[in-house]
């Protein structure tokens, strides 16, 4: 009886090009395994060659044939090609042994090819086999055997660095025979153990101006020339923007930083916290792109940052380049930058956690004023004839800041005018005047909501579905993506583009 194929054409072609690729395989171990006399191997080839014709109707692929040849070339293996020439020029490496014909920077390019290439191998097995070819070799020899030494032999500079430390302590943490991590703070609870995922925190810090050197050598064009590509609503057409340009003709990069949490793992509450940065002088809608996006530094842990523990790198990286400015060689011409920062944006928790002050349901939650508030029932409220109209200042915040922690002791913290203590940020930004509020969680996520509650709460149910049927009908330009699947009664259920959509251009006519 016939049986049916149901694999389709392209399916059928990759099964057939696998089966060659394993007949290939098998013919390569045949030919190592034998005898090297040059007729046992143009038997193999000839038995490849009638195998491959018989048992598949198609060819190999040009690649395929050009690799199989290639392989076969052994007399040929060691000789010099046009393509290295520039590599040996710049291969000043010593020999990776004595009286040996390759340099280690030769040696290693090799063993990287072919490990990461061809085997694919990870980075932890790919050290772990370095160790063995190195104990086989002869000594003394020069092979590396960490990934620093393997960058720091081709010249290359890691643009990141991680550091490991104790979730209860912040102490670094230390390295055991079996690779897991243990407290050195003899004082901690942790010390003298193992430490669990769960008790690690982890920072990575990355290279700031590595990553601006590459921005820039990407939108230079864009950044160097007189014409206007910004709107007229945007941030660098902005009155604090203008007031602290810089009046020389050095050329600008202003970097607005925003920061917020995710969660990593749910099992143990495994979160991550990013700090980003964009850059001012790149016009939208280039700045958001992702290749044009700034990280600065990563935290992962159970426990919420520490700002002074997490960014103090940053911190001083972003204060060194302020202070002394950079210059870039891009296309064999010098550009000089001056550095300076514009915002920092984040949603009210994380601007608690970043700035060291109170949450935004407690006493002195205003980051404009000094106003307290008042208990009623179960929540802080800010009756407006209660208000403190006194505008904050920087000097002040840092002021509160000092005291607050010089009243604190131990776990018990206090806070002086809603600030619990010195942020690092402070450094580098000026409170209230470069700390923004975020619109889409405060405005889009909260107010709104808010108030299309109250006003499903005020009409009939029958209105509430023609305005569902309206806004189901609705047509919006193809560069907006909003579907209005969830009913205007379960407004909580909508994302910020739905709510943003209704308020500045679909709610007034519904």
């Amino acid at each position: 009886m016939y049986r049916k194929c149901y694999y389709s054409r392209r399916t059928i072609e990759k099964r057939a090009r696998r089966l060659r690729r394993l007949e290939k395989n098998v013919s390569y171990s045949d030919i190592s395994s034998n005898s090297e006399d040059e007729n046992d191997h143009h038997v193999q080839d000839t038995q490849y060659s009638k195998s491959t014709t018989s048992n598949s109707p198609l060819t190999l692929d040009d690649d395929e044939a050009c690799d199989y040849e290639a392989y076969h070339d052994d007399e040929h293996d060691n000789t010099k090609k046009a393509n290295d020439i520039q590599d040996d020029f710049l291969d000043r490496s010593p020999p990776l042994y004595n009286n040996s014909k390759l340099s280690s920077m030769k040696s290693m390019k090799l063993l990287m090819d072919f490990l990461i290439s061809d085997v694919h191998l990870d980075k932890r097995n790919i050290l772990r086999l370095l160790k063995l070819i190195k104990f086989l070799l002869p000594e003394p020899n020069t092979l590396p055997t960490t990934w620093k030494s393997i960058m720091k032999l081709f010249g290359r500079t890691n643009l990141s660095s991680t550091t490991f430390l104790c979730s209860r302590c912040h102490q670094l943490c230390g390295k055991t025979t079996f690779n897991t991590k243990i407290c050195r703070n003899e004082t901690c609870l942790h010390s003298k153990r193992s430490l669990r995922t769960n008790e690690i925190v982890e920072i990575v810090n990355l290279d700031v101006r590595s990553q601006l050197k590459l921005i820039v050598n990407r939108n230079i064009k864009i950044l160097t020339k007189n014409e206007n590509y910004f709107p007229t609503c945007d941030i660098s057409n902005g009155s604090f923007y203008q007031t602290t340009l810089s009046k020389s003709k050095l050329n600008t990069i202003t970097l607005v930083l925003h920061t917020d949490g995710a969660p990593l793992v749910r099992t143990t509450k495994q979160s991550i916290w990013p700090l980003f940065a964009s850059v001012v002088e790149i016009p939208p809608p280039l700045r958001e792109y992702q290749n044009n996006i700034i990280l600065l530094a990563l935290w992962s842990s159970k426990s919420k940052p520490n700002v002074n523990v997490f960014l103090k790198k940053t911190v001083d990286e972003i204060k060194f380049l302020m202070a002394e400015g950079t210059s870039f060689f891009i296309n064999g011409m010098e550009f000089n930058f001056v550095i300076r920062t514009q915002f920092f944006i984040s949603d009210l928790p994380a601007r608690s956690l970043f700035l060291q002050t109170t949450y935004f349901n407690g006493y002195y939650a205003c980051h404009y004023c000094v106003t307290k508030g008042l208990w009623s029932g179960s929540i802080v409220v800010y009756p407006y004839h209660h208000n403190d109209l006194k505008l904050r200042s920087h000097a002040e915040v840092i002021a509160a800041a000092k005291e607050a922690e010089k009243n604190s002791t131990g776990k018990r913290i206090t806070s002086v005018q809603g600030v619990k203590g010195l942020s690092c940020l402070l450094d580098i930004m000026a409170y209230p005047q470069q700390i923004l509020l975020d619109y889409m969680h405060l405005v889009c996520l909260g107010h709104v909501q808010t108030l299309i509650k109250r006003w499903c709460q005020l009409i009939d149910k029958e209105e509430v579905m023609k305005m569902d049927n309206m806004l189901l009908k609705t047509r919006v330009p193809h560069n907006i993506h909003v579907v209005y699947n969830e009913s205007i009664s379960a407004v909580e259920c909508w994302k910020a583009k739905h709510s943003r959509l209704f308020v500045l251009n679909i709610g007034l006519p519904i």
